[in-house]
């Protein structure tokens, strides 16, 4: 959206995509603990991202958005492993970097993790996100069912996590003014 463009990540982009994530907790999630934030490191992250994909590349992708050239956020997907199982799928995250908000890749990425569960023929998705996030309001804006609620511990702090379910063919459709799905297209794992 906006310009963007966007692609499948691959391991010479985690660096970049570890960078962001980081960026993006210890500018939007300063009610965290001091000492995690203080503790991120890239190098974890990348070697955790490269766990996480060969686990199962089917299902645990990365797709970034690109804007003039930089790599501006990612949205990441997987199998929901928790409760409700009726949602199959999993947004495990979506980072846009502060210097690049307000553009419409929030609502790219979204589209984007839509089309690749539809891809997978997973009809619904969980996001589990911190209730005091900002991001919180995103995901109640774009129509998000609230499941559940409960309580994470990211550095030992107790804090709330709101369990938010999708439909994807709809997120799909209102996040890309009516565009058709995709088509089945085979593999859509990293290789």
């Amino acid at each position: 959206m906006g310009g963007a463009t966007y692609r499948r990540a691959g391991p010479e982009d985690l660096p970049k995509t570890a960078d962001i994530y980081i960026s993006c907790l210890r500018h939007d999630y300063s009610f965290l603990p001091e000492k995690y934030l203080a503790e991120l490191d890239r190098e974890k992250e990348v070697q955790y991202c490269r766990e996480w994909i060969k686990k199962d590349n089917t299902h645990n992708l990365i797709l970034l958005a690109i804007f003039k050239g930089d790599i501006a956020g990612y949205v990441s997907t997987g199998l929901n492993t928790e409760e409700p199982q009726e949602f199959p799928g999993e947004l495990t995250g979506l980072f846009v970097h502060p210097d690049f908000r307000g553009l419409g890749l929030g609502l790219g990425l979204m589209r984007g993790a839509a089309g690749i569960f539809l891809e997978l023929g997973i009809e619904k998705f969980v996001v589990y996100n911190f209730r005091r996030s900002r991001a919180n309001r995103f995901y109640r804006d774009l129509g998000g069912i609230l499941l559940n609620t409960e309580t994470q511990k990211p550095g030992g702090m107790p804090l709330l996590t709101d369990v938010f379910g999708f439909e994807a063919e709809k997120i799909f459709r209102i996040t890309g003014r009516g565009k058709k799905r995709p088509k089945e297209s085979g593999k859509v794992g990293m290789e």
